[in-house]
């Protein structure tokens, strides 16, 4: 059974015929205000008010004449305030430090931890802030620059489990980690427990790693908590933050944890605190005179005098928000309250009448919360908010204080640090001190042994407070110094200062983690510097440097996880788009030659189940390839009841009177089908309709061609067919009687973009029909969505072969895309052997028909919760994995897995939880913004290919390309 096409002429007129990444933070949005007691009297505030207007400038102009003279002073350049004054001349680096960086285009600097005095504690340095930041390399997928580096990745360093998007930016830092000679080093993990005969019966992260293996299988019904500690480094987040986004990836977010009051420090970012009101009096454990006896490891105390102060949260998403201050006598109170609405009043006075102690409070969010604000009446002193989602999921508490060492640390109250430490009850702390000691060593400021004892006794309290946590102690990074004479050399005691932290780590029972090395040793700074890495201090990196810090922590701790325990699917699921570079030569040549101006046609067709069925993913890719190769036209669209899923693409189907629309999942093989497997079939007088670009204006370009898909019966007379409106003539009889049901496929020349087909059924018979197609007679790209939920390939291997055959030859694909495996992947007694051979042989079949090339899509991330309600992988999943990339090498096919490129094992899990919401609550289906995501990362994919295949192309086409 044959199709056959008639190209039928319409009488007269035929219708007239569109992450991350992190933005810059906006210093400016909000003062980090005074941080001056409130005045006791008018009186006082107007002398103060007095000698503040007075005495502001004159004690300015001093200090920097006095700053200049030393900078340009024949002295020790470890006594200069401003070093660099003699590395340039003078006035090209006075215009340097008057002119703000904005208005000469260049990055603004920042004092460093240097800054800070080991007698005082006082420290001047901030962490950068306002820094320019990349785009999310996840989404100018139209625009891909030509040197963009290949994904799949380097196996084995960690970034099996990334997202698409994420792993972009990942393999982008991998780039540049390789140009700076950055290395991965594994953690040491050391041993936390021994046994009695000396053997090591549990290493110092196996408390973290269980944590995220209950999580990963879905038993852990509490968050997994991490409170990492340091300096700068940290207070910055520029570092952690890229762990935090990572780890919340791929285990699920349980929040945004710990947050300050406001900021600490006059500058920097506000991405770790709420947004406070200016009255603030801030209190840090580096100042000279720190808060003794009242904070813990949080580290600052926030103190309203007896005028109300406040500060905002944004709390999208969290469920749960958790006060800490401090209980003392005669305290105030502290309303909560939510999207300006009362959430409830928290009384901060304790219960001694002589003593002060860390307290908390915890209170509940109403779903869709926006915003928490807290106000003070009275005296209170607070320390923090923690913001939690309620749900399973990592938490990342990052502390950094500016000029932080392992002893400023032990300075917080010892009673204050074991309740704030024991209260997040956390699976792992990190500590990440050390250049600050690194740099008081170099100067003489202090000694070896001092640093020694110092993290010895940080280590020992940490794990004396919370014994059932993990501990990881980092080394310091590599710095720089400027000699006298201007040179840029390595600073002493970042090396000595890492060995110490490692001997200590190990003899406490903590893991160690030698950023120092991993940055790449001795001398690193001063290559980060040249290659813009790092701040003219020679000390902190800058945003992309702390992003690739960042990326080898997070890497490093994968990788220790990794190596922990056995994975889910024991089978190789990799990301990226596999030999693309064999298997689509023809495509990506017709692509090249589109691009280069030629007037051709790319012709697309997707076969596949309901993720293909959604419309969403293949619209996503049909607009990302249109806006780059052109617009050929809507392609093919099923008969079928009206969809909500046909509406982003202004494409609209209605059914009127007795219809039956039926599929080819219960039909014994060898029906006729449409291509998506789906017919309609209507009694006497109903009527169908199909309607493309619904809505769009009435023009006269483009010409095009609209193709109606049909079955033609026996003795059942045609049907009245109606384009844009008006009913066409009867069909010429054919030249010889039907004996049997054909496939007919009518083709209609038309004008512009808008255009109807509908199709009434004859009064003395019935109608059957498939589908329709509108295309333009323009150059560009047609993808047709050839889904049907709840298929597999074995339902499309059973369908008729010479009228699928037939009516996907009329589809002219130069490349097939094939997408199942999801639904097989749900059948346990699935015959691995059989979906090999016949999968291969029906794509061969296929690719025969049409002469096109071939890309198979493997299954989305598919899990099923057992009797107990816990999530477990479909039974054939793995199965699946392992045979459909054999099967896309047998059929001489490119292959590209969709559950890789979600994030690998366990990914659903993850989708279900994000925001926006990606996966569907069944474990099997995405949202529409989830298929939106994987579209983006699979076009990503395959224009990277077409890029990479660009560059080694010979400059001569090849004839029959």
């Amino acid at each position: 059974m044959a199709a056959h096409i008639t190209v039928s002429a319409p009488p007269g007129k035929r219708g007239s015929r569109r992450p991350p990444a992190r933005p810059p933070d906006d210093g400016a949005a909000e003062s980090g205000g005074s941080f001056d007691p409130p005045p006791k009297s008018q009186s006082h505030a107007a002398l103060l008010d007095f000698l503040k207007a007075r005495t502001t400038g004159l004690t300015l102009a001093l200090a920097v004449a006095l700053a200049l003279g030393l900078s340009l002073a024949p002295i020790p350049e470890a006594w200069r305030p401003l070093p660099s004054l003699q590395r340039a001349p003078l006035k090209q680096q006075l215009v340097a430090l008057v002119v703000p960086a904005s208005f000469t285009g260049k990055r603004a600097t920042r004092l460093p931890d240097d800054a800070a005095t080991a007698g005082t504690g006082t420290t001047t340095t901030a962490p950068p802030q306002g820094e320019d930041e990349e785009p999310d390399s996840g989404t100018a997928v139209a625009e891909l620059p030509p040197d963009l580096p290949v994904v799949p990745s380097t196996p084995g360093i960690g970034l099996e489990e990334l997202s698409a998007s994420t792993l972009a930016r990942a393999m982008e830092l991998e780039a540049l980690r390789e140009r700076m000679s950055a290395q991965h080093v594994d953690i040491e993990l050391n041993c936390r427990k021994a046994r009695a005969d000396g053997a090591c019966e549990e290493d110092g992260l196996a408390p973290f790693h269980r944590a995220l293996s209950e999580l990963r299988a879905d038993t852990r019904r509490t968050p997994v908590r991490v409170v990492h500690l340091g300096d700068s480094l940290v207070a910055s987040d520029y570092i952690t933050d890229v762990v935090r986004d990572r780890l919340q990836e791929r285990f699920g977010s349980g929040g945004k944890g710990f947050l300050f009051i406001t900021r600490p420090a006059s500058a920097g970012r506000w991405t770790r605190s709420g947004r406070g009101s200016d009255g603030w009096e801030i209190a840090r454990l580096v100042d000279t005179k720190w808060p003794r006896d009242r904070v813990g490891w949080t580290g600052v105390a926030f103190t309203s005098g007896g005028g109300s102060q406040s500060t905002r949260y944004d709390v999208e998403g969290s469920r749960v928000a958790e006060l800490f201050f401090l209980a003392q006598p005669a305290s105030g109170a502290v309303q909560l309250s939510v999207d300006g609405r009362p959430l409830q009043k928290i009384q901060t006075r304790g219960f001694s009448k002589t003593k002060s102690e860390a307290a908390f409070a915890r209170v509940n969010l109403p779903d869709g919360a926006k915003t928490l604000t807290l106000s003070t009446s009275g005296k209170v002193e607070l320390h923090g908010v923690t913001l939690e989602t309620g749900t399973p999921g990592v938490i990342y508490d990052t502390v950094g204080l500016l000029g932080g060492m392992a002893e400023v640390y032990l300075r917080a109250q010892p009673a204050a640090f074991r309740a704030q430490l024991r209260q997040r009850k956390p699976s792992m702390v990190v500590l990440m001190v050390g250049g600050n000691e690194a740099f008081f060593y170099s100067r003489e400021r202090t000694t070896l042994d001092d640093v020694r004892a110092q993290m010895k006794e940080l280590v020992s309290r940490v794990r004396a407070n919370v014994p059932d946590a993990a501990c990881l102690v980092m080394s310091p990074i590599d710095a720089g110094v400027r000699t006298m004479g201007g040179e840029l050399v390595p600073r002493r005691g970042s090396k000595e200062v890492s060995d110490i932290f490692r001997e200590e780590a190990r003899l406490g029972g903590c893991a160690f983690w030698d950023a120092y090395t991993a940055m790449g040793g001795e001398g690193a700074a001063l290559r980060w510097l040249e290659a813009g890495l790092m701040l003219e201090d020679l000390v902190h990196p800058r945003a992309k440097g702390s992003d690739l810090l960042g990326h080898l922590f997070d890497l490093a701790l994968q990788r220790s996880f990794a190596k922990s325990r056995a994975p889910l699917v024991p089978v190789a699921d990799t990301p990226g788009l596999r030999d693309a570079d064999t298997a689509l030569t023809k495509t990506f040549a017709r692509l090249r030659r589109r691009e280069e101006g030629e007037s051709l046609r790319v012709g697309i067709s997707q076969f596949g189940a309901s993720h293909t069925a959604a419309h969403s993913f293949t619209d996503a890719v049909r607009e990302v390839l249109a806006r780059r190769f052109g617009d050929a036209g809507r392609g093919f669209i099923a008969a079928g009841k009206a969809s909500p899923r046909l509406e982003g693409a202004k494409v609209a189907r209605q059914l009127e009177g007795d219809w039956k629309v039926e599929d080819a999942l219960e039909a014994p093989p060898g029906g006729l089908w449409g291509l998506t497997g789906i017919r309609a079939v209507g009694a006497p007088g109903a009527s169908l309709r199909i309607e493309f670009c619904k809505g769009c204006a009435e023009a006269k370009e483009p010409a095009g061609r609209l193709d109606l898909y049909a079955m033609d019966v026996p003795e059942v007379a045609s049907p009245e067919i109606r384009v844009d409106g008006e009913a066409l003539p009867p069909d010429a009889p054919p030249p010889e009687p039907l004996t049997t049901p054909t496939v007919r496929i009518r083709s209609f020349p038309v004008t512009g973009p808008a255009h109807s087909v509908e199709v009434v059924a004859p009064q003395g018979g019935g109608a059957t029909v498939l589908g329709a197609a509108l295309e333009y007679d323009t150059p560009g790209v047609v993808l047709d969505a050839l889904g049907l939920p709840g298929a597999t390939a074995f339902t499309l291997r059973d369908m008729d072969a010479a009228t699928v055959d037939a009516q996907l030859a009329s589809r002219r694909p130069d490349l097939l895309v094939f997408w199942y495996g999801t639904n097989e992947a749900g059948k346990a007694d699935l015959d691995a052997a059989t979906l090999r051979h016949d999968y291969a042989a029906l794509i061969t079949r296929l690719r025969k028909a049409t002469n096109a090339e071939c890309l198979l899509l493997g299954p989305t991330d598919r899990l099923e919760k057992d009797a107990s309600g816990r999530w477990t992988e479909a039974p054939a999943l793995a199965s699946v994995l392992d045979t459909l990339p054999r099967v896309a090498k047998d059929a001489g096919c490119a292959y590209w897995s969709a559950r890789a490129a979600m994030g690998g094992e366990r990914a659903m899990l993850r989708w279900q939880h994000a925001q926006p919401v990606l996966g569907n609550p069944d474990g099997v289906h995405l949202t529409p913004e989830g298929y939106a995501r994987l579209a983006g990362a699979f076009a990503r994919d395959l224009l990277t290919a077409y890029e990479a295949r660009k560059k080694g192309e010979p400059t001569a086409r090849m004839e029959g390309n």
